[in-house]
């Protein structure tokens, strides 16, 4: 059902599940904290950039109030939960408010095969990271925005990602995303070696076919 929630328009993109912590300053959003926390309700945090404030966002929980300096200042950890469809922007306080209505998945879950997929790309981008790295996510409904919470992608990506209403191609997409990322990560990190060992560096395609990458 349709509720009103404060908006904290920014640049980034927040997915559900993904923690996120916020320093708040604005005088306008130290008040919106302040209903957030008095009301235990959720703002919703939405991408706006040069292109303006998009219409999809995801609301954010605050799960702690880390330190509230005395003049309204705080620093906040939030949780991405639900994503949502912003209806109607008002401006009845400092910050914006709006009527919003979340959004579903048809379908919620992509099948065994995907999933396995996807979770196996993510576990071979992970180990080209260094330690400590994000954990393996379990499997089940939403798992492409469990991964996506773990990665650090551009926020035009994820804002197409969160307004993505088909979780099959969703998880396809992040799929493809890893191996991307990963394929850059093992073609960069053997050419810096071959280059110690040896000073002759292939095209990234000529390595990428060696390595079995393509």
């Amino acid at each position: 059902m349709p509720r009103d929630l404060p908006l904290f328009p920014l640049e980034l993109v927040l997915v559900p599940g993904e923690p996120l912590p916020l320093h708040i300053f604005e005088t306008r959003y130290q008040e919106m904290l302040d209903r957030c926390i008095d009301a235990d309700e959720p703002f919703v945090l939405v991408l706006q950039d040069e292109e303006g404030m998009r219409d999809v966002g995801c609301t954010a929980e605050i799960t702690d109030v880390m330190e509230r300096f005395p003049d309204g200042r705080a620093n906040i950890v939030t949780l991405g939960r639900e994503v949502v469809q912003i209806e109607r922007v008002h401006d009845e306080h400092a910050y914006r408010s709006a009527v919003v209505l979340p959004v579903v998945d048809d379908p919620a879950e992509a099948s065994d095969e995907a999933q396995t997929a996807a979770l196996a790309a993510f576990a071979a981008l992970t180990s080209e990271l260094p330690d400590p790295t994000p954990d393996l996510p379990e499997p089940g409904p939403g798992l492409s925005y469990d991964l996506i919470a773990r990665i650090d992608l551009g926020f035009d990506v994820k804002q197409a990602l969160l307004e993505d209403r088909d979780e099959v191609h969703r998880l396809q997409a992040v799929t493809d995303l890893l191996a991307e990322i990963h394929r850059g990560l093992v073609l960069t990190r053997e050419t810096q070696e071959r280059a110690r060992r040896n000073g002759r560096v292939r095209t990234p395609e000529e390595l990428a076919a060696e390595l079995g990458l393509d």
